[in-house]
């Protein structure tokens, strides 16, 4: 029989086909099948897949199955109770299969089979495949569960976006937010705001640089891999710097050093990240130029890190040098890095959750809501409009107490899944989620947040119309307007909604 090639997408890659298997004509038995009668005469095979080829391998995580004796099968797999499509519509072909990392390498893969009565039957099958190794937690932070993972400069509040600079060394715990606790002063890259640029300061790059390279502007990164390895790039793309990296005493952004205000410590070969020089070092291991190998870690969570340098023997109030970079390359790993609670802002005195006109611009997680048009803020807040009066958009996935300041949703970036806790930490609900972030510049949103129904606080659109709910407005995609390590914007706009029709945001932070 002519086999179809399948090579599907890790979670929910679907191969579509017109075909119904109730309805399918051909010679295949009559009788109602079994899932003992399913696996008579089935065939499978593993491969990997190497050069465009089909390589035979026991771990190969392209999996081929052929049912001869039905006219389709439905293939897939099971993640915290709910069913992952890998393939339907055919009798056989090639499914990928990529466990998460850190899994069992045996997984049991599932084919089902409609009879003609409407009966379902499921035969099961065990495959050992090939997984990734599960990550040292500090480690995963720098890379992301992808196992590699994009820094860039991070503006700050200091001198109008300064991204590089000194201050006094132990002047207080840094929080990660656009303050650098203990600043004196810094400079920005050389196409941003701020008022003094790297451009002005190639004395501290002595025996590095004539002249600034590409390492200094917005689009400049560093890649963090992990093999420990640490690449930087200029803004054009092309690699500055290659080097290694080690995480030391690093445990959940935590102070693992009183004294200091240490979240451990970051230790590379010399050179490594961006801008790489300290700022005024007397260290005689510098021997001509101040390129440290071991920096304190003020702060890092998956979208935010502060390292410091203070020389050997820095005292309290003596001057160090600071760093600030940010990641948007860890989407998961940022919605699972902490609980996310509502978050106040700009709309009605405090409102958390509204309507506005849909494709009015993009959001900047500082408390304006690009396009709002109202929102009502949680019931013991004090925006003037509360969640209280809203139980007309409520649908059955409504639980009392997730509209409450202390009310939260938390996502496990392992198990993908999202859980919703009330207002007095009970749990009320959970559910599934994956993302896609594929940025939509016309949409001016960075991706997708795709769950099952009813899984986010208050999960109600408003005024949706969209036949899909059937008298429930719950959502199931939600564009992300904004993502960050201290907000969340999600939108609703409905299908089919066009500039300035009506959408439905919400607003979560810390």
């Amino acid at each position: 029989m002519k086999k179809t090639l399948m090579i599907l997408a890790l979670t929910g890659g679907v191969f579509l086909t017109s075909c119904d298997p109730q309805k399918a004509e051909g010679d295949f038995v009559s009788s109602t099948m079994t899932s003992e009668s399913l696996m008579n005469g089935a065939t499978f095979g593993q491969f990997d897949l190497v050069d465009g080829k089909y390589v035979p391998s026991e771990t190969g995580n392209y999996i081929q199955y052929n049912f001869p004796g039905v006219a389709a099968v439905n293939v897939y797999y099971m993640k915290n109770g709910d069913k992952k499509t890998l393939a339907y519509g055919r009798s056989g072909g090639i499914v990928y299969y990529m466990p998460s990392r850190g899994s069992d390498p045996l997984q049991t893969v599932y084919f089902s089979y409609l009879n003609a009565d409407g009966t379902e039957v499921v035969a099961e099958k065990q495959f050992t495949l090939n997984v990734a190794q599960a990550l040292d937690p500090a480690t995963k932070v720098l890379v992301s569960n992808n196992g590699v993972k994009k820094w860039k400069w991070m503006p700050t509040d200091v001198n109008g976006g300064a991204v590089w600079g000194n201050g006094g060394y132990l002047a207080g715990e840094q929080d990660g937010s656009l303050n650098i606790n203990g600043a004196w002063w810094g400079c920005g890259v050389n196409d941003g705001d701020c008022a003094d640029t790297f451009a002005s300061q190639t004395q501290h790059a002595i025996g590095k640089y004539d002249e600034i390279k590409g390492e200094c502007y917005a689009l400049s990164y560093m890649e963090f891999n992990e093999d420990g390895s640490l690449n930087a790039y200029s803004n054009e793309g092309v690699l500055i710097n290659e080097g290694s990296f080690a995480i030391k005493d690093y445990n959940n952004n935590e102070i693992t050093n009183a004294d200091k205000f240490s979240r451990g410590i970051l230790e590379t070969s010399e050179g490594a990240i961006l801008w790489p020089f300290a700022i005024n070092s007397t260290d005689a291991e510098f021997v001509g130029q101040a390129q440290p190998t071991s920096f304190e870690i003020g702060y890092l969570d998956p979208a935010r890190m502060i390292l410091l340098y203070s020389g050997k023997g820095g005292g309290g109030w003596s001057e160090c040098t600071w760093w600030s970079f940010m990641s948007d390359d860890d989407a998961s790993g940022i919605l699972a890095s902490h609980d996310w609670h509502w978050k106040p802002t700009q709309v009605n005195g405090g409102a958390v959750w509204g309507n506005g006109g849909y494709l009015a611009g993009s959001q900047d997680g500082t408390g304006a809501i690009n396009g709002a048009w109202w929102g009502c803020g949680v019931n013991d807040g004090d925006c003037p409009d509360t969640f209280a009066s809203q139980m007309g958009h409520a649908g059955p996935a409504y639980i009392e107490g997730e509209e409450y300041s202390t009310s939260k949703m938390v996502f496990n970036e392992d198990e993908a899944s999202i859980t919703v806790f009330g207002r007095d930490g009970n749990e009320l609900r959970s559910g599934s989620f994956s993302l896609d972030m594929t940025p939509n510049p016309d949409h001016f949103s960075l991706g997708n947040l795709n769950t099952s129904a009813g899984t986010i606080l208050w999960p109600f659109a408003i005024n949706a119309s969209d036949a899909e709910f059937v008298g429930d407005q719950q959502p199931t995609q939600f564009e992300i307007g904004y993502l960050g390590g201290d907000a969340l914007i999600l939108i609703y706009a409905g299908k089919g909604g066009g500039g300035w029709s009506e959408c439905t945001w919400w607003s979560f932070g810390k």
